[in-house]
């Protein structure tokens, strides 16, 4: 399993507009928001936010309240990466939540001294 530590900055959803062989239609996508910090190819800490979208079944489950009160913790995402690619050519790569969708449990170490 892979999981994304970060901090939670909640739930989102953006509603965009698509045509499809019956004509234009609207979805609208589910998320949760992870701030991750990450090593740049200088060595210097970058900061992004990491979209991981909600399937329909999470949804129904209302794990979308979940993730809303999870807003401004340190929190282990589960996901799994799925692979895209368009009929104009461009590709990509999403993050989903895996398994329940639930937040991993995670622990607090402390170093021993030297």
């Amino acid at each position: 399993m892979l999981a994304l530590i970060g901090l939670c900055q909640g739930y989102y959803s953006d509603t965009r507009n698509v045509n499809t062989a019956n004509g234009p239609s609207q979805i609208v996508e589910h998320s949760v928001l992870v701030q991750v910090e990450q090593t740049n190819k200088f060595g210097m800490p970058e900061t992004k936010v990491i979209q991981v979208r909600i399937s329909k079944r999470h949804m129904d489950g209302g794990l979308n309240n979940v993730w809303k009160m999870e807003k401004g913790k340190t929190v282990s995402v589960p996901v799994f990466i799925q692979a895209w690619a368009s009929k104009s050519g461009n590709a990509g790569f999403d993050y989903w939540l895996s398994g329940d969708g639930m937040p991993l449990k995670l622990q607090t170490v402390q170093e021993k001294a030297a």
